[in-house]
């Protein structure tokens, strides 16, 4: 049973003295990435599931669908072994060759917004999120802390549809805001998971719904209502995570932004962590 719940947030502190950045330019690409296939040659470890590829699909089909009518301008899809984690790495963090972020038409911070299904992990020891790519070159894991910083390209909003990828854990270590982005960075939203999710065609479901309701406001406020679902012995619980440099800003994005709405949030110098109360997944402590 899926329920409509008030959310909470747990607020970063914001770091002192940073200049706010000017509105950006609202280019219009998405990319897509549906990683399916695991355990073959040349492949990663993990459960095949090809319904990671048809909810890429479904993310894809809603900006498809936007270009038709001139209200966006491209989208790219990168499935399988073509979600290589060269193109999470950018190169402040990355070896030469295999550092390709912002890769034209591929890269994650290529695209001002992007799609990812596949399995994920964390931990808490070393502060991080990790996601299993495509392909085991140059190797099966992108990692928050190692290969991702994004929005120095043009990214601004990532959808997570993977395991542990936003866990609270991590948040409260500072390691989304201190590895994802720096002061400067143009990327703003986070949308993932605070311990494991499930997964079936239920997922393209409220993937119709969520895109179709987002373009213009509820990016992150309308993950959380969409993708939340209150289990027999487990819950999916979706998190939005917003980097920016005030609540108040934070707090508008997560509202009032939208695909073809993205708000200024400012420098990059904190976070705010959005979630519903009381639920409570595998692989993660219950929320507060």
């Amino acid at each position: 049973m899926k329920l409509r719940t008030q959310t909470k947030q747990w607020l970063s502190s914001a770091l002192a003295g940073a200049l706010l950045l000017p509105a950006a330019a609202l280019a219009n690409e998405t990319h897509v990435y549906g990683i399916a296939n695991f355990g073959g040659a040349s492949q990663c470890s993990g459960s095949s599931h090809s319904v990671h590829t048809q909810t890429a699909a479904t993310f894809a089909n809603y900006f498809n669908w936007l270009r038709s009518l001139g209200l966006w301008s491209d989208v790219r899809t990168h499935n399988n072994s073509n979600a290589a984690r060269d193109l999470w790495t950018d190169p402040a963090k990355g070896a030469v060759g295999e550092s390709n972020d912002a890769a034209i038409n591929a890269g994650v911070d290529d695209a001002d917004v992007l799609f990812v299904h596949t399995h994920g992990s964390h931990s808490v020891s070393t502060p991080r999120s990790s996601l299993v790519m495509g392909s085991n070159d140059p190797s099966c894991s992108a990692r928050t802390n190692e290969h991702m910083r994004l929005g120095n390209g043009k990214l601004d909003i990532a959808v997570i549809k993977a395991c542990q990828s936003g866990n609270i854990e991590v948040w409260e270590k500072g390691g989304y805001r201190q590895q994802l982005v720096t002061a400067t960075s143009g990327f703003s939203v986070w949308n993932a998971f605070h311990g494991d999710s499930s997964c079936g065609n239920f997922v393209k479901g409220y993937l119709e719904d969520y895109t179709a309701n987002s373009m213009m406001d509820g990016v992150g406020e309308n993950w959380i209502d969409e993708a939340y679902d209150w289990g027999l012995i487990y819950d999916d619980c979706p998190v939005s995570i917003v980097f920016g440099d005030t609540k108040a800003k934070r707090k508008s994005m997560y509202e009032a932004g939208g695909w073809r709405d993205r708000k200024n949030t400012g420098s990059k110098t904190g976070s705010t962590y959005f979630y519903v109360s009381g639920c409570n997944p595998d692989n993660g402590r219950k929320l507060p």
